[in-house]
């Protein structure tokens, strides 16, 4: 299990080369350079990923559930146009893109038939109070490239999140209504509402959402310092977990939090209670992860 293992990366320096499949994805920032590693399947090393767009939203990168493509939102290779989501596969450096100017987030579907797209629907110039705000969801069919509206509502992707159910059946995104209230919506393939929870948000990495098929991973706000809740989209009904540490939230793997350690060099993992402790990346530069995702099959 990935989340229960230890890596020393030489963030200046990693080899970077293309892979079959990957188990995990940092993205990250460091003094003198960006890089997105990740950890190769077949050799348990992380690598570089050759060859991706100079304007990709380092924020926005996931994996595909099988771990053979990545995901993310990038603009043009000039840096101008509009924001694209992006599949790019590892093995061959194969880019499907979907253009739109209003693309906020995106997750690939289990199967990797569809790809949900958050997308910012508004009408005005995206100040409270200016034109009506929407946000909304939009899915894709990857072999085709045909959209579908499937969800929207008054408000904003302040704080944006989207993940797919591991079954692919329900969908859980995060937004902020026009009142500043942080919801997460739990919907189903239709468009319709299954759960509304207000004051939860869900981490943004698109395998950090889902527990199991039918229950979610969140955190309250707007105290952000606060426990993770385990909520059962059919009842509604949580479970709280405790918390001794304040450094943030970075992933949810196989029931293991992956959070900052002590220095800006490690990343360590807890269960979710916050204890049990133990190294998880050990960089050899100081950097700042800007996104983790770990597939799902990595923690089996």
């Amino acid at each position: 299990m990935v989340v229960h293992r230890s890596w020393e990366i030489a963030f200046d320096a990693p080899a970077s080369r293309p892979v079959r499949a990957a188990r995990m994805v940092v993205a990250a920032h460091g003094l003198d350079r960006d890089a997105v590693l990740v950890l190769d399947a077949d050799s348990d090393e992380f690598v570089t990923v050759p060859g991706l767009p100079a304007h990709l939203a380092r924020n926005t990168v996931s994996l595909s559930s099988d771990g053979t493509r990545l995901v993310f939102l990038s603009r043009q290779d000039d840096g101008a146009g509009p924001m694209r989501v992006v599949l790019h596969a590892l093995a061959t450096g194969a880019r499907q893109e979907f253009v739109s100017d209003d693309f906020v987030r995106a997750a690939l579907s289990p199967d990797g038939s569809r790809i949900a797209v958050l997308a910012d629907l508004s009408n005005g110039p995206g100040i409270p109070g200016m034109g009506d705000e929407i946000a909304g969801i939009v899915l894709i069919e990857t072999a085709t490239g045909a959209r579908q509206p499937l969800w929207s509502a008054e408000g904003y992707w302040q704080e944006d999140a989207i993940s797919w159910s591991p079954d692919g059946r329900l969908l859980a995104v995060t937004y902020l209504t026009l009142d500043d209230v942080i919801t997460t919506v739990v919907l189903d393939l239709s468009g319709k509402v299954i759960g509304v929870h207000e004051d939860r948000v869900a981490l943004p990495g698109a395998h950090s959402v889902w527990m199991s098929d039918r229950e979610l991973i969140v955190y309250p706000e707007p105290d952000d310092d606060s426990p993770l809740i385990a909520i059962d989209v059919q009842t509604g009904s949580e479970r709280r977990f405790t918390r001794r540490n304040f450094s943030g939230y970075l992933a949810i793997a196989g029931g293991r939090v992956v959070r900052p350690g002590s220095s800006p060099e490690r990343v360590v993992t807890t269960d979710l209670n916050d204890t049990d402790e133990r190294p998880f990346l050990t960089f050899r530069a100081a950097v700042s992860i800007e996104a983790i995702d770990i597939v799902p099959s990595a923690v089996r």
